[in-house]
């Protein structure tokens, strides 16, 4: 889907790297260029699988790598090279550290006009926390996001998964790809900024538009809902289970395989309104008539009578069924040192092409420097082996070979 576009990505971690990922897994090729101490990804202390972080494996997948210090001059002319020849530029630095470099979007202009440089940190270019850190938990902190989270009455949570720093990645590859389209469409190149904080209050959606226009500012619902009820998580004689009847057939239908008839037109219960008024007496009934049997059971009941509902899996249970076989979303790649490597694949399905590729490995730190020298730049060999022993490049010698 982006074969032919070549774009380069200096993420570091999550946030700035699942971005480029995603362009990656449609076909774009991308070079991760990294320093010479290489993505802090990379540290097997954190969620590590042998010598290497799930981390680095999970998000680098289909990208080739090279090493370039960018403080030394020869480093950055080999960067600019690398501007010359590619469509986009991907960034997750401290605001004006590109600048700092000597390579901000003026200089990468200049060396091409039509490149496309997106733009991510905490907090943007203005305003006066521009400089403050950022990290996926600070930002679900700051952006109101953790006061929404975890059950009523308890200290706030985090979400279990990085959602900052993957809500801000989509958003990237979002604006990549606006940019590249607009190329596409004979405009010039452009320098589109998305800040982690701001994608967090975008991701508030309707909850602050609600603060905005009518001062609501909710409380954590636990595994309810602010405005549906029901909508939210049940214990049962076995598991728990999510009902969800938004609509009122489904109800109406929920009310009658529960046999609770009665419940579906009592004055208290009519519309979703009055039910928010009154889950307390609602709810009770619910949980106790629902305890009667087993989860299983329950779901069948439900899935044939047609009313939204699930189990509240654990995550074997959600990696292994026959949703996930059917779809083939589980992929397998080989990495040195590591062995086999099983991520969930790209959930954007190509079927005009039977599918999905298998994905290539993350790179080796600097696995494809020379190559990338010598076939996109057309280094000599002399000018390749004067970079790697001055240090302005680092190779790795090593291949990685697709499963």
């Amino acid at each position: 889907m982006l074969a032919g576009y070549r774009i380069l990505d200096l993420g570091q971690v999550i946030a700035g790297t699942i971005g480029s990922m995603i362009l990656a897994d449609m076909g774009a090729e991308v070079i991760k260029v990294e320093s010479p101490q290489g993505d802090i990804g990379r540290n097997p202390a954190i969620a590590g699988i042998g010598p290497v972080s799930s981390i680095f494996l999970t998000f680098n997948r289909n990208k080739k790598g090279i090493a370039i210090d960018l403080k030394k001059p020869e480093g950055k002319e080999v960067f600019l090279d690398l501007v010359e020849k590619s469509d986009a530029v991907m960034v997750n630095f401290r605001p004006g550290t590109m600048n700092r470099l000597g390579l901000g979007y003026d200089v990468m202009k200049r060396r091409n006009p039509d490149i496309v440089f997106v733009d991510s940190s905490g907090y943007g270019e203005q305003g006066p926390w521009r400089n403050k850190p950022a990290f996926d938990l600070v930002e679900q902190a700051v952006s109101g996001h953790m006061s929404i989270t975890g059950e009523p009455n308890r200290p706030p949570a985090r979400n279990g998964s990085p959602t900052a720093d993957i809500s801000t990645a989509l958003y990237t590859a979002i604006a990549c790809m606006a940019g590249l389209l607009a190329k596409a469409k004979g405009r010039s190149g452009a320098h589109l900024e998305v800040p982690m904080f701001d994608v967090q209050l975008a991701m508030l959606g309707y909850i602050s538009t609600m603060y905005l226009n009518n001062g609501d500012i909710p409380e954590p619902p636990g595994n309810a809902h602010e405005y549906m009820v029901p909508y939210q998580a049940f214990p049962t004689a076995t598991i728990y289970i999510v009902l969800s009847p938004r609509e009122e057939r489904f109800w109406k239908k929920m009310c009658e395989v529960m046999g609770m008839d009665e419940l579906a037109d009592d004055p208290r219960f009519r519309t979703n309104d009055l039910r928010s008024k009154n889950r307390d007496v609602l709810l009770p009934i619910m949980e106790e008539i629902l305890m009667t049997r087993s989860g299983e059971e329950w779901l069948g009941i439900f899935e044939a009578a047609g009313v939204p509902s699930a189990p509240v899996n654990p995550l074997d249970r959600a990696l292994d069924n026959e949703q996930v076989e059917a779809r083939r979303l589980i992929r397998e790649y080989e990495y040195p040192e590591v062995g086999t490597v099983k991520i969930v694949g790209n959930p954007i399905l190509n079927r005009t092409e039977n599918g999905n590729p298998d994905p290539e490995p993350a790179p080796l730190h600097g696995g494809d420097t020379e190559d990338i020298l010598r076939a996109l730049l057309l280094y000599s060999d002399e000018q390749v082996q004067t970079l790697i022993e001055s240090k302005v490049v680092m190779t790795s010698g090593s291949e990685v070979s697709k499963k």
